[in-house]
């Protein structure tokens, strides 16, 4: 399978693609066949090696993943940790969902990492009270600009940006 792999930390020119087998899931995991990948601002601390986690190389990035689950043939959408760079993918069944139909994979694929990031903002790390106002500071990113939209659904009186 095509994959993109980094095999020493740098910038974007680590970043290669090569050939590898596809990965085997192990018990409690399924196989995707990757539609779409997410690109995250946590990837490029990895590929730099800055990120909280520290990385082991070699290293398939990629933490989130849209495509097709090969043992049920659903479209779904995964929280894979890594490996989402590449044509396959493997991700704990427990944090693989069926992606509704009328959802395009992109669309799914932008509300998993960056949409539950901006929820638990709100919800379990904020805690924000009905009509309290917000302020995002980072509205322009992904997470950013869903905190921005979910202010009012969950409750915030007013989001500023």
């Amino acid at each position: 399978m095509r994959a993109i792999q980094i095999t020493e930390f740098g910038g974007p020119e680590v970043l290669e693609l090569v050939e590898l087998p596809a990965p085997e899931p192990a018990a409690g995991e399924v196989l995707i066949e990757v539609s779409r990948a997410g690109v995250n601002f946590a990837d490029t601390h990895q590929r730099t090696n800055s990120y909280l986690a520290k990385a082991e190389l070699p290293l398939v990035p990629g933490s989130e993943v849209a495509g097709i689950r090969l043992d049920t043939g659903e479209r779904v959408v995964a929280l894979c940790g890594a490996g989402g760079y590449a044509q396959y993918a493997v991700a704990p069944a427990a944090l693989t969902f069926r992606i509704p139909a009328g959802i395009e994979d992109g669309t799914a694929l932008a509300l998993a990492l960056q949409g539950l990031t901006a929820w638990h903002l709100y919800k379990t790390c904020g805690r924000v009270g009905a009509g309290e106002s917000v302020v995002v500071h980072a509205a322009a990113g992904g997470v950013g600009s869903l905190a921005v939209q979910l202010g009012r659904p969950l409750g915030a009186g007013r989001v500023i940006a």
